[in-house]
């Protein structure tokens, strides 16, 4: 890998990390392009999801301090027997919890079946980023709700959580699933976007713990550190702006644009993937 490769890759997942146009499935496509086995760069690609994370730590820190305090006092409530998950900073730290449960069942069962590998194909990525235009292509038509943390049925994290299991595969956006199930369980966009970027945090966490075990195991670990410093670098800030154009943009009705540049990725991808570009 090429510092200029390390800089492309390190903007590519601090954009689409957040953008709903799936991250996994870019670096898939970037890889693939160069030759190159996405594999070989798991390591690399890990670290760069711990600079995401990163931007939403930056981004949402009010909101995270807030959930962490609320944890710890949750714990120490339930032992006084006086549990309380009725207030909306509970209800919220609930939330979050319940939505990050389907994910990690169904990413621990793929690494244990082993299929997650399969998953990584240029071809499986070129038909979810179709499913994801289309799911951001509804996003528009959905009618707006009316529930945030002060009143959302649980039944909206189960839909939301559900929303970003299904988003595990390559391809189809994280993001754009749990923004889509956000909206579609009744959540005001607003929240469905906060939502959903906090609700990344576990699964970005729990997914890169699994791998870096994976990784020490193999012993594939290759880094250069001025090659990993500058893709950090260029990710965070990537993501912090990322971040702040979908927040701006969830009201506006535009989400469209990203359901065209989805299409236009797909068939990018089919291109990689019969070997008319790239190798």
């Amino acid at each position: 890998m090429t510092f200029l490769q390390a800089l492309l890759a390190g903007a590519i997942q601090g954009i689409t990390e957040f953008l709903p146009v799936s991250s996994s499935g870019h670096l898939v496509i970037f890889h693939a392009t160069f030759g190159e086995s996405y594999e070989s760069n798991m390591a690399f690609t890990v670290f760069l999801h711990l600079a995401t994370l990163l931007s939403v730590f930056i981004m949402f820190h009010k909101d995270i301090w807030m959930l962490i305090r609320e944890f710890f006092s949750a714990i120490g409530d339930c032992f006084k027997g006086k549990a309380n998950f009725k207030t909306p900073e509970r209800r919220f730290l609930l939330m979050v919890i319940i939505g990050s449960i389907p994910a990690a069942i169904v990413g621990v069962s793929m690494v244990l079946l082993g299929i997650d590998d399969m998953l990584e194909n240029i071809f499986v990525v070129a038909t979810m980023l179709i499913l994801t235009a289309t799911l951001m292509y509804l996003v528009d038509k959905l009618n707006k709700g009316n529930f945030t943390e002060k009143n959302a049925p649980l039944k909206s994290a189960w839909m939301v959580g559900l929303a970003q299991a299904c988003a595990l595969v390559p391809g189809l956006s994280r993001s754009g699933s749990t923004i889509f199930g956000g909206v579609l369980s009744g959540l005001t966009k607003e929240f469905a976007v906060r939502y959903s970027f906090i609700l990344s945090i576990p699964i970005i966490l729990g997914s890169g713990l699994v791998y870096l075990f994976d990784i020490v195991r193999t012993d594939t670990i290759e880094i250069e550190p001025l090659y990993w410093l500058a893709g950090f670098i260029t990710a965070a800030i990537c993501g912090i702006f990322a971040i702040k154009f979908i927040k701006v943009l969830i009201n506006s009705s535009k989400f469209y644009i990203f359901s065209i540049y989805c299409l236009l990725a797909s068939a990018f991808a089919f291109l990689v993937g019969f070997g008319v570009i790239g190798g």
